[in-house]
């Protein structure tokens, strides 16, 4: 590098650091492969459905439904790199591709870029003038975002000591996990539209969002031990080869204390079919863990539904729910 360059040096200073769209993409790099490989977009009819009720204005929604899309999926590459996943979404996961480091970089970077976005439309102007009884206002978006991303990180790291230290939870312990990992997000999204409400400004969703989370983190588990689909997306019961402490696996554990058959197969975290096959087939004919896992999933469809009703009825939220009925 020519000394020219550091004579003007001041001069660079005095603006701020440049990234050149060519760096951007190569940053975004991992994270644009994750986006690319879309899901079932659970969360964008979640957005749709609480918008029924809460009627935020469109160029608003556009923005929250695209913060809540770049935060879900840099939290599913960080997840894969915590669990070492092979595959997400029927591919070679983020940090398979890309490495560790970049994956972990491009995730943190995606997640700063969402709240870039969000305070975008936090300077823009409130159509509504309903602030009387507001819950939440645009001006708590910052607290909003920071206690979410927070619960998240909570939830997730619960959910890796348990398996990294081999202690086994209680299942009030997994409900405050799922409420952190696979809740947070969705609060983050009815959280933001609740703050720019034009319609029932008053009424708080939240509690119907836990719901559909801890619903969401049970039935996702029950899926990873008994779905074809997830085992040609994910592998067959790749919980299993992380030493993951799932919903299952916590009853069958607890259900027969005496037995260590699913301790002692976690501990091995087998990558070949034998013994996931033989773990799968214990819960299911032994301690009739997917059986009682099912029972526990009617009984949160059951309370979404009534919390539904109550809240006068949502045809997408009812239609929702009966696509993930199993």
């Amino acid at each position: 590098m020519p000394i020219s360059t550091f004579e003007n040096i001041l001069a660079t200073l005095n603006r701020s650091p440049e990234c050149s769209p060519d760096n951007e993409k190569h940053l975004l790099g991992p994270f644009t492969y994750v986006a690319s490989n879309p899901g079932k977009d659970i969360r964008g009819m979640l957005i749709a459905a609480f918008n029924i009720w809460l009627n935020v204005p469109k160029s608003k929604l556009d923005v929250i439904t695209r913060v809540i899309d770049m935060v879900h999926n840099a939290s599913l590459m960080l997840d894969d790199i915590e669990d070492d996943s092979e595959l997400r979404r029927g591919k070679p996961a983020a940090h398979r591709v890309f490495g560790i480091p970049q994956t972990i970089n491009s995730a943190s970077y995606a997640c700063w870029l969402a709240y870039q976005q969000l305070a975008s439309i936090q300077e823009s102007p409130m159509e509504s003038t309903e602030t009387k009884c507001r819950l939440l206002f645009p001006e708590a978006l910052d607290q909003i975002f920071r206690e979410e991303l927070l619960h998240f990180h909570r939830g997730q790291g619960l959910d890796i000591i348990w398996r990294d230290t081999f202690r086994c939870p209680s299942e009030q312990e997994y409900i405050q996990m799922a409420r952190g990992k696979a809740g947070s997000i969705l609060r983050l999204s009815v959280k933001i539209m609740m703050a720019f409400a034009t319609t029932n400004v008053d009424v708080n969703y939240v509690h119907l969002v836990d719901l559909f989370g801890i619903y969401g983190q049970i039935r996702d588990d029950y899926m990873n031990l008994q779905s074809k689909e997830y085992t040609d997306t994910k592998g067959l019961a790749d919980d299993i080869s992380e030493g993951k402490f799932s919903f299952p696996v916590i009853h069958g554990i607890q259900e027969k204390p005496e037995n260590t058959l699913i301790l002692d197969i976690l501990k091995q975290r087998p990558k070949t079919p034998t013994l996931k096959c033989k773990a799968i087939a214990y819960l299911k004919d032994t301690t009739h863990s997917f059986d009682y896992t099912l029972s526990v999933m009617r009984s949160l469809e059951k309370l979404i539904q009534e919390e539904t009703v109550k809240l006068g009825g949502n045809p997408i939220l009812e239609t929702l729910l009966e696509r993930l009925h199993q």
